[in-house]
């Protein structure tokens, strides 16, 4: 694990902000410096903009830095190659050396951009790490609704794109499930994610930890004033939907029920 959660956010946040000072100051930048500073502030705010929403936890970041992979990884390299052209060659440039001020914030951009490279390499290790680990741990009884709310925000962030609203009903006291929580948080966002992504879905979803039967909890998932074809509910189940529910089917014991009840289709994750 990471000694000391880092904020990827504000890294990229003193990055854009060197940026905007290069274009906006009085030592102004060449017609040959100017396109590359742009595109280092429009990257900047690209990866700010895939963060957005994300809570500023080592947690969170565990889950969504490794998810983003390239996208987020790759366009740090362009960051740390043009600040290091822009100190190192300015001649390459059209410029015989840059100001003083100009210094300063390459300097400060460039420090940012090594720092968020080296942060997301090690936040990619940790997180390989702990699926490892978390491989090696068997079922156990485990608190569902403190598992939900943990991941609540998690999962706000992954449905962030799409026209669908997440309703969670978490306030309940329930006994202990039985299994293993990154099997269970895996398919409920496997589940979210591609119900949220069928076009023809634009509603409203409702989470809840229930216990119907003495000894069992149960998550339900109500897809509210929609009935979901069977074309859709059998997507739930291909690629990696079939081998997350296998695990959660044979290595915790545990099953997905479909009822279809008058204010929506009700999924039931035992």
């Amino acid at each position: 694990m990471l000694h000391q959660a880092t904020d990827f956010a504000l890294h990229l946040s003193a990055i854009r902000a060197s940026a905007q000072a290069l274009l906006k100051a009085a030592d102004a930048l060449n017609d040959q410096q100017r396109p590359f500073v742009q595109h280092i502030a429009r990257i900047s705010q690209n990866l700010l903009e895939q963060l957005d929403g994300l809570p500023a936890t080592e947690a969170a970041y565990l889950q969504v830095i490794p998810a983003l992979g390239a996208a987020f990884r790759s366009p740090q390299e362009s960051l740390i190659g043009y600040a290091r052209m822009l100190l190192d060659h300015p001649q390459q440039f059209g410029s015989e050396q840059i100001t003083e001020m100009q210094s300063a914030q390459l300097e400060t951009l460039y420090t940012h951009a090594i720092q968020l490279f080296q942060a997301t390499d090690a936040i990619n290790q940790a997180a390989f790490q702990q699926r490892q680990a978390q491989r090696q741990q068997p079922a156990a009884a485990f608190d569902l609704v403190t598992m939900l709310y943990q991941q609540a925000p998690l999962y706000h962030y992954w449905l962030k794109p799409y026209p669908v609203q997440l309703v969670m009903n978490l306030d309940v006291i329930l006994p202990p499930a039985w299994g293993r929580p990154y099997h269970v948080d895996g398919l409920i966002r496997h589940v979210l994610m591609t119900l949220a992504a069928e076009p023809d879905y634009l509603g409203e979803m409702r989470l809840s930890a229930i216990s119907k039967q003495i000894g069992r909890v149960t998550i339900e998932l109500v897809c509210k004033d929609t009935q979901l074809s069977e074309e859709v509910l059998a997507s739930l189940f291909q690629g990696n939907g079939r081998h997350l529910y296998g695990q959660h089917l044979h290595e915790d014991g545990g099953k997905i029920e479909v009822v279809r009840q008058h204010d929506g289709t009700h999924l039931l994750v035992h």
